[in-house]
């Protein structure tokens, strides 16, 4: 059954994400439920209870003395209680998953819980980092968001957002431009997010996880359309020619340009690969690389030139399972912050205007945009042809296009400041 919120009831959802995005599930209370108290237990309850490691009803026997009893706070507006819930597979053939909401006819007697109230069933990090459910009330005996944070804190992401809001504020709020980290000279696509670090005295890194505590991604951005670097992640090469020609994996990155690659015209007696590889569709490079996604093997192919034959063949590929746990590892959260830029006495200056925030993406939509061709890979780097393994990467990256960042992520707010 599909429960749809009423506005109000999604402004609440809303104030609560505010300070704990776990994942969640709501029931709409209906009279049988409140009457036989065996409710069932949907896919999105099913899901979050097994990924929070409190129930997995895989691993269930049948019958209710055979379900997994836990404890959930059930917060309102003045006092919080712990609720009895029981999760259970039912006897008989279908094995109907269901719950059990213990003290469910006292709260109706006290007017806590309603026939007809949607019901809002998460979870929270204690101390000692078990995951526990809490339960909340939408429709009435809503508590404000101060008192909920009381009882269950902030999760880490709004934590790490506190801890810098008063410099986002000041950078933002001050409207001046400020010079390039960097200094004089060329600009280069990432000193407007170095700069922005800079600014925020967070130390530049190359981290795999978010720049803040490790859950909060700072993305700096310049007014134009560039394209939004997502992550860096290396290829693997089992089963391709580069693996044939270089035994030791470590070194196969450097290896790659050797082979692919072209003349460089500003790195003597180097080869060169600086390209962007899209879709078949659209490649945006003239020296025959694509990516294909292949959802037998659940992998992405970069292929490119056959060196044995006319034939394209794969050069490198990336599972999914890799991408996946990158992504998500590297975009927790992220703020998107854009600036105006101007050029003065041969240094770049930047105003930092706008922020967005963005939770976690959806990885089959990642998928879908790299077939589409929204999501690219740029290869970026070089590699001496006399020097065994001497060579510079300069990021090779996965880079999105901003019209399909809200795509990906789902939603994006805008963050403004009282």
């Amino acid at each position: 059954m599909i429960f749809i919120p009423y506005t109000d009831e999604k402004e609440e959802i809303m104030n609560i994400q505010k300070i704990q995005n776990s994942e969640y599930a709501i029931v709409r209370m209906t009279n049988t439920m409140m009457r036989k108290n065996n409710t069932d237990c949907n896919g999105f309850f099913r899901t979050m209870l097994k990924k929070m490691n409190i129930v997995d009803y895989e691993k269930l026997d049948h019958g209710k003395e055979n379900g997994v009893m836990t404890q959930a706070l059930f917060i309102l507006p003045e006092y919080s209680k712990l609720i009895d819930m029981n999760f259970y597979i039912v006897n008989g053939k279908r094995g109907d998953r269901r719950w059990s909401f213990y003290g469910l006819s006292k709260c109706c007697r006290e007017g806590e819980i309603c026939e007809g109230d949607l019901i809002y069933f998460s979870t929270y990090e204690k101390v000692d980092g078990k995951k526990c459910l809490f339960i909340i009330n939408l429709t009435r005996n809503t508590p404000s968001i101060d008192y909920i944070s009381s009882q269950i804190g902030i999760d880490t992401v709004n934590q790490a957002f506190d801890m810098i809001k008063d410099d986002l504020k000041r950078i933002v709020q001050k409207n001046t431009f400020v010079p390039n980290v960097k200094g004089k000279g060329k600009e280069s696509p990432k000193d407007v997010g170095e700069t922005l670090e800079h600014e925020m005295k967070v130390e530049t890194n190359n981290r795999k996880d978010g720049d803040i505590e490790g859950v909060l991604e700072l993305k700096g951005k310049g007014s134009k359309s560039t394209k939004d670097t997502l992550l860096t992640l290396r290829p693997s090469f089992e089963g391709t020619y580069i693996e044939e020609v270089e035994p030791n994996d470590k070194h196969r990155v450097k290896v790659f340009p050797l082979i692919y690659g072209y003349d460089s015209e500003k790195h003597p007696k180097c080869k060169d690969l600086y390209i962007t590889i899209g879709c078949q569709d659209a490649p945006q490079n003239k020296h025959g690389f694509y990516l294909v996604v292949d959802e037998v093997k659940n992998i992405v192919k970069l292929m490119g030139p056959g060196r044995k034959t006319k034939k394209d063949e794969m050069t490198a590929f990336w599972t999914f399972d890799a991408l996946e746990e990158a992504l998500n590892k590297k975009h927790r959260a992220t703020l998107w912050i854009t600036a105006d830029k101007k050029v003065i006495n041969d240094t770049v200056m930047y105003n930092y205007k706008r922020i967005e925030f963005s939770r976690s993406p959806k990885f089959s939509t990642f998928i879908s945009l790299i077939k589409s061709g929204e999501v690219t890979y740029d290869w970026r780097g070089h590699t001496s042809t006399s020097e065994k393994y001497v060579g510079v990467n300069k990021g090779n990256a996965w880079r999105i296009k901003p019209r399909s960042r809200k795509e990906l992520f789902g939603s994006l707010e805008v963050v403004e400041f009282e």
